[in-house]
């Protein structure tokens, strides 16, 4: 073999073979070393990861519990506040008959109002908050132009009485 054309050797990392391997193996531990520090770091994000998904899971946790505990007290107050109503238009009715005449056509509309007081006080004390939700719900789509004059003349009275 030609001098000149022959391959050179890399004297930086030392001369021939062993040079070589030792270089090697210097850069095999520092890869090593690397890759387990990195699989530590991955191990420690992972973990800590696990702990946010944790307290994050506790948190929600908490928010169900509170909210389950809000939602059933206003529907307690809700049912109260139906039972209370309709004790008062059960009242109210005994109260038409005995204030109604007791002959003519008044007397025939007072009767009427008078059982449709008792009906719906009846109806307000006994049945539960989704029971009335349920009935409502049908009665809008049943009459929903019905419903919907209903509700702005709601509306009107309200405003009017917030204005005063």
């Amino acid at each position: 073999m030609d001098p000149k054309t022959r391959p050179t050797t890399n004297t930086a990392f030392g001369s021939g073979m062993e040079g070589n391997e030792g270089s090697r193996a210097t850069v095999r531990e520092a890869a090593d070393d690397t890759r387990m520090r990195a699989e530590g770091m991955a191990e420690e994000a992972k973990d800590k990861a696990q702990d946010i998904k944790a307290k994050a899971e506790d948190v929600l946790d908490t928010a169900k519990d509170k909210a389950a505990e809000v939602g059933a007290q206003a529907s307690d107050k809700i049912d109260s506040a139906m039972t209370t109503a309709g004790e008062q238009m059960g009242s109210l009715a005994q109260t038409v008959r005995e204030k109604a005449p007791s002959d003519g056509p008044i007397s025939d509309v007072a009767q009427s109002a008078a059982t449709a007081l008792e009906r719906g006080g009846s109806y307000l004390e006994q049945a539960d908050v989704s029971a009335v939700r349920g009935d409502l719900e049908m009665m809008i789509r049943k009459h929903p132009i019905e419903a919907l004059l209903i509700g702005v003349g709601l509306g009107m009275l309200l405003a009017r009485s917030t204005r005063r």
